[in-house]
């Protein structure tokens, strides 16, 4: 049998209809590996909020420790407030990497949702994010270092539930010995665009949690938002005692523990005591010695394929296309070349400022009217490649200790990695009213980290210049772009939205192949 939001009709208030969310625990640990680093934070209960529910999970990747996570359920009058402080640790190429990210969900004894709030740190000022609830929509306040932007999006379609609501479906399956639940939420770390989720039971029987052993089931599940099957298992009172997620970079699992075993024994909230495990470095693809440097190759064909045999479905977007083939996709990315972009409206994500783009900062405005100065009336593409050009010098520090500063840190900053040089050139970009995105994937480097002749994860930048989408990347001095890259998502970097943006990179990480390589046109630094 099946479980459906429908079964909580009774106390579904009028304008949140249908289907629900996965637990607390699942969307962060979600969350924790699509931004790749998270770090733990604490925070008292508030005044007047009783907790009803605690929970304290350790947290590993590829079997070492690497961070922590709590829930908590708390209750103030007819108000209930989901609350959740997630770690994740890693290391990248020597430098360890930490974000922080707390969340709360207030609704109502019904279900009616209220509020929520969405704060996080990672590598520059801590961002918060505001949601309050009405009727008609969602009115959404972003903050950073005495900055805010605000904005109104509207309610996602009916059928969804609040966190709490999620919870009692889950527990009333358990309790009704059901085998699917599916449901659908919004999370503020993932924006306000819809998860669907579908949990299949899998097994019933003891299961082994800290030492000890306790009646409980075993869960698979799927979200829209991560196309990776996670293992839960829970206690016969619906309690989540464990979470696997596999990976092809080692699993990340999450167990039910003590707030002391949690902390490290009894050390500092986010303290982890062994070494961050290496996520950088493993990343890699390794090129074999007969692929010639690519870098500045102007057009690149790529055999790739995922090594655990499930379907690429990369974009077509830039200076990349792709067609499918027998073992997975062939893709071809060719410099300068470019994709239609939308236009009207559907630019509108790609100028308004948000927390990492905030183009309402001064200090980026005059970023890029310094940095524009003489060439105010030139055309779309020569103020784009000044502008990438003075990102590439304005970031003195060019170093791995940030792990998605926003624009606005990276200009106070002068210091990043690839993904504040894509974020930054993002926002000067948009002050200069071009529209423009962030784009991941991976880029051939001669030497890196250790790594010779290799592909890594990385970061860069796209514009829509005459219509069409354009690729910029501001960490090459020598040419702009060049078919050493390979895209495998874009973001708008919207408040809140880059979980679901980016989700799909996870999936890849460490389980894509290059099957053949083949180098065509010339291999100089554009003019």
């Amino acid at each position: 049998m099946v479980a459906h939001a429908s079964d909580l009709d009774h106390v579904r208030p009028p304008f949140v209809q249908g289907t629900t969310t996965m637990t607390i625990a699942s969307c962060r640990i979600v969350r924790s590996i699509a931004l790749i680093a998270l770090a733990f934070v604490v925070h008292p209960a508030a005044a007047g909020w009783t907790t009803l529910e605690e929970a304290w999970y350790m947290m590993t990747l590829g079997g070492q420790p690497c961070g922590h996570l709590r829930t908590m359920l708390q209750q103030d009058g007819d108000l209930y407030r989901t609350l959740s402080e997630s770690t994740l640790s890693v290391g990248r190429a020597g430098a360890s990497v930490t974000v922080t990210i707390s969340s709360t969900f207030d609704e109502r004894a019904d279900h009616t949702p209220v509020a929520a709030s969405l704060t996080q740190s990672m590598g520059g000022a801590p961002t918060t994010t505001d949601w309050t609830f009405s009727p008609t929509g969602i009115e959404v306040k972003a903050q950073q270092g005495g900055r805010a932007t605000t904005s109104t999006k509207p309610l996602p379609p009916a059928g969804w539930l609040t966190p709490r609501a999620a919870d009692a479906l889950r527990k009333k399956a358990l309790k009704d010995g059901l085998v699917t639940v599916e449901f659908t939420t919004i999370d503020p770390q993932n924006g306000t665009a819809p998860m669907s989720v579908k949990s299949q039971r899998t097994g019933t029987g003891p299961l082994t949690i800290d030492g000890k052993q306790l009646a409980g089931t075993t869960w698979t599940t799927r979200t829209s938002l991560l196309p990776i099957d996670t293992i839960e298992e829970y206690d016969a009172a619906g309690v989540m005692v464990r979470q696997v997620t596999p990976m092809a970079l080692g699993r990340i699992e999450a167990v039910l523990t003590t707030k002391d075993k949690a902390l490290g024994g009894g050390g500092a909230a986010g303290a982890v005591a062994a070494a961050a495990p290496e996520l950088l470095v493993a990343s890699f693809i390794q090129l074999e010695p007969s692929v010639p440097d690519l870098d500045c190759a102007e057009i690149v064909v790529w055999d790739l394929r995922t090594k655990d045999g499930t379907p690429l479905d990369l974009p077509d977007a830039g200076g990349q296309s792709t067609r499918r083939t027998d073992r997975g996709e062939q893709v071809i990315v060719k410099r300068g070349a470019t994709t239609p972009a939308p236009t009207g409206d559907a630019l509108k994500e790609f100028l308004e400022p948000s927390q990492m783009c905030d183009t309402n900062d001064a200090r980026l405005k005059a970023l890029a009217k310094r940095a524009l100065r003489g060439k105010e009336q030139a055309p779309a593409a020569e103020r784009a490649e000044v502008l990438r050009a003075f990102v590439l010098e304005y970031i003195e520090r060019k170093d791995l200790g940030s792990a998605f500063a926003s624009a606005s840190d990276v200009a106070r900053s002068k210091s990043g990695d690839c993904s504040e040089h894509a974020t930054l050139l993002a926002a000067l970009l948009r002050c200069a009213g071009i529209p423009a995105r962030g784009a991941t994937g991976l880029v051939y480097a001669d030497s890196f980290a250790g790594g010779k002749h290799v592909m890594g994860w990385h970061m860069w930048t796209q514009a829509v210049i005459d219509g069409a989408w354009v690729d910029l990347d501001a960490t090459r001095p020598d040419c702009a772009f060049d078919g050493g890259h390979i895209l495998t998502a874009v973001t708008a970097l919207g408040d809140g939205g880059l979980g679901s943006d980016l989700g799909s990179v996870v999936a890849l990480m460490g389980n894509l192949a290059v099957d053949g390589v083949e180098v065509g046109g010339a291999r100089k630094p554009a003019p």
